[in-house]
């Protein structure tokens, strides 16, 4: 064989395996979406509503919040398998953990108290009072809260319509010391999800029926400032970009996801998916994510004023979500339906 002839032997060879490591041969693999489904748990036994999560990761377990189920149910945090009902709630809401205590605090309404539960054996470690809706005739305070697992402080908000007062308060709970530490003033009877910026000392808070967020300064424990929009409407989801500035609502009927900056103005308004309860921000990816009634949006971040929906996904109802970035793995819960029973989705998070 003439040199020419194996050149072209070799060549014809070399080209046969490149399409070959192609798949479909003609054309190149399609691109990763942000998330991929890795399983589905479906929970046939459970009814009613969720709310929130939280995890240990030194167990492997993820704790979600069943409130009509009075309960909060434990799943294997890799695999989403379910292993445990704990009982013992009456309605459980916004969940944290404290590895430092080996603890689940569970802010639970119907019972007007913050629950501390043995992350061993799940027994209830202490319960403490919060404000008892139940003088009123009324009783399903606390529920939406946030923990910041830097200070070992669980800002729990509390009172207002729930409890059949007019305003509201933000009690906070010292994980170190075992006890109500302080309580911020908060003026609206609809507090919902809250998010903290460390480094300039500001807390920012949903206050739903008044369509504002409320901005605390972390130090002085009081409101500061007061901001809003005029198409703002049962704003709900809140999360924090602390290293940029930016604060991200998320209101409902329209869903409508706002980027405001440290001054309160709106540098950006994108549509999102509606009835939405969860928000979270990833620093790493610049990826926002909401879940809502409607599905799963997925924003990234262009720049601090800028940013672009990259995903919009269904999620059989499931409006409350988490995000675990030491697995990348997201999470989303969805309720029984007409059509579906409850189950838990487990998503690879994509670069």
């Amino acid at each position: 064989m003439s040199s020419f002839s194996f050149k072209r032997v070799i060549c014809c060879l070399s080209a046969v395996i490149s399409l070959a490591s192609v798949p479909g041969s003609a054309k190149a693999a399609e691109p990763l979406t942000p998330v991929t489904l890795l399983s589905t748990t479906y929970l046939p036994d459970i009814t009613g509503d969720f709310d929130h999560f939280a995890v240990d990761l030194k167990r492997n377990h993820l704790f979600v919040s069943a409130e009509v189920h009075h309960s909060v149910e434990m799943f294997d945090l890799k695999t989403g398998a379910h292993l445990q009902s704990i009982g013992g709630f009456k309605t459980p809401h916004s969940l944290a953990f404290s590895p430092e205590k080996d603890e689940l605090l569970v802010a639970d309404g119907g019972d007007s108290a913050l629950i501390l539960v043995s992350a061993e054996d799940f027994h209830h470690l202490d319960r403490i009072p919060l404000i008892d809706g139940s003088v009123t005739g009324k009783g399903d305070s606390p529920d939406a809260a946030y923990y910041d697992a830097v200070n070992r402080l669980y800002y729990i908000g509390n009172g207002g319509v729930s409890a059949n007062l007019p305003d509201s308060e933000i009690s906070i709970f010292s994980v170190d010391q075992g006890k109500l530490i302080d309580k911020i003033s908060i003026p609206g009877n609809n507090v919902e999800s809250m998010g903290i910026d460390l480094i300039h000392h500001r807390l920012y808070v949903n206050i739903r029926d008044k369509q504002q967020i409320g901005v605390v300064d972390l130090i002085a424990k009081k409101v500061i400032d007061i901001w809003t929009t005029p198409d703002l409407k049962r704003n709900t989801a809140l999360a924090v970009d602390a290293k940029n500035q930016r604060i991200f609502v998320a209101g409902r009927s329209p869903g409508i996801f706002y980027a405001f900056d440290s001054n309160g103005k709106v540098v950006s308004q994108k549509p999102c998916v509606n009835i939405n309860d969860d928000m979270t921000w990833d620093p790493v990816l610049k990826r926002i994510y909401i879940s809502g009634t409607q599905g799963l949006s997925i924003f990234h971040q262009d720049s601090p004023d800028n940013y672009s929906e990259i995903a919009n996904i269904p999620t059989n109802g499931g409006k409350t979500s988490f995000y675990v970035p030491q697995l990348k793995q997201f999470y989303v819960i969805h309720p029984k339906t007409d059509v579906d029973m409850a189950g838990l989705l487990v998503y690879r998070v994509n670069p």
